[in-house]
C-alpha cells in the first residue's frame, strides 16, 4: 500500500506540500485546495509546473479530491458541477491520475434523497468520465445524501463500476448520523466498489461529539482493518486526512467545506503525528 496526504490538512502551499511529503516518508499528494483555490481552478500552467516538480522528487498524484457534487441537491446546479468535473478531469489529466473525487449532493433537511433519484444525475458525469477515461470515487460523508458505506453502496449498484467507484473513509462513520459502524460494517458493505482509502480516527468527547485523533487513537479499529486490508490484497492508496489540529479548533464550516489557509492553518504538526502512527501500525514506524 501507498501513502499520500490531502495537502491543504496543512498546507496551501505547493512547494511545502512536497516538502512535508518527503519529511514524513510518503509516496504521493491528493490534491485538494491549494494557493487557497480548488485544485480544478489552478491554471493549467502552473499544473504542468508542478507535475515537472513532483517527478523530480519521485512523487505521485494519488487522487483529484475534488468538490463535485457536494452542493444543494437541485439540478439548477447540475451544468455548473459538470461544468467543474471537466477541469478536474484536465487537472487528472496534467498530473497522470486517474481518478476524481465526487460527493452525491449535501441531504435536505427533510432527509436523503433515495439512491433512485440520485443514479440519474451521476449517470450524466459518466458521459464526461467515459470521453475523459476517468474513474469518479464517490465517498460518504456526514453531509451527503449517503452518509454512510451502506447508503453509498446503494446508489454504486445502480452505476458503471467502469466509471463509479468508492473511497472508504472509515473515520467518516464516526460521525455519521445513521451510527454506521466503521469496521468491519463500512468495509464489508463497500469493498466490492473499493478504490481508495482516506485515513482519519476520531472519539467521542463527553456529549458524544465525535474529535478527530491520531489514526489507531480512536474508534475506527485500525489494526483489525489495515489487517483485512492486506487480507484482501489492497495495494493502492492510503491517504491521510487528518481533520484535527493540535492547536487550533477546526469549526463546523471549515469540517463540512475543507479548503484554504485558515483551514491548514497548524496542520503540519497533525500531519506528522498521523503520518508516524499510520506507519507504526503498518509496521513501518
Amino acid at each position: 500500500m501507498k501513502l499520500s496526504y490531502i495537502t491543504d490538512e496543512a498546507t496551501q502551499d505547493f512547494e511545502e506540500a512536497i516538502y512535508l511529503a518527503r519529511e514524513n516518508g510518503l509516496d504521493g499528494l491528493e490534491l485538494r485546495s491549494v494557493e487557497n483555490k480548488g485544485i480544478e481552478e489552478i491554471p493549467s500552467m502552473i499544473w504542468q509546473a508542478w507535475k515537472r516538480r513532483l517527478d523530480e522528487e519521485g512523487l505521485t498524484v494519488s487522487n483529484i479530491a475534488g468538490s463535485f457534487l457536494k452542493c444543494e441537491y437541485s439540478m439548477a446546479h447540475m451544468e455548473k458541477e459538470l461544468e467543474k468535473l471537466r477541469r478536474l478531469c484536465d487537472a487528472a489529466d496534467a498530473f497522470g491520475c486517474d481518478t476524481i473525487r465526487g460527493f452525491c449532493f449535501l441531504a435536505p433537511e427533510e432527509g436523503a434523497v433515495e439512491a433512485a433519484r440520485l443514479a440519474p444525475c451521476l449517470e450524466q458525469a459518466g458521459t464526461i468520465l467515459t470521453k475523459r477515461g476517468k474513474r469518479l470515487l464517490l465517498e460518504a460523508d456526514p453531509s451527503v445524501n449517503t452518509s454512510n458505506h451502506r447508503g453509498l453502496a446503494a446508489l454504486l449498484k445502480l452505476l458503471d463500476p467502469a466509471l463509479f467507484g468508492a473511497i472508504y473513509d472509515p473515520g467518516n462513520d464516526l460521525f455519521d448520523p445513521l451510527g454506521e459502524d466503521p469496521f468491519p460494517e463500512g468495509y464489508e458493505v463497500i469493498a466490492p466498489w473499493l478504490a481508495h482509502v482516506h485515513i482519519k480516527d476520531a472519539v467521542y468527547d463527553e456529549n458524544h461529539e465525535p474529535v478527530c485523533v491520531a489514526p489507531g487513537s480512536g474508534l475506527v479499529g485500525y489494526d483489525a482493518l489495515l489487517k483485512r486490508l492486506k487480507q484482501d490484497g489492497y495495494d493502492g492508496w492510503l491517504s491521510l486526512e487528518p481533520h484535527y489540529r493540535k492547536d487550533v479548533e477546526l469549526t463546523r464550516e471549515q469540517m463540512l467545506l475543507p479548503g484554504g489557509s485558515d483551514f491548514s492553518r497548524g496542520g503540519a504538526a497533525s500531519l506528522k503525528e498521523s503520518a508516524d502512527a499510520l506507519k507504526k501500525l503498518l509496521g513501518n514506524g
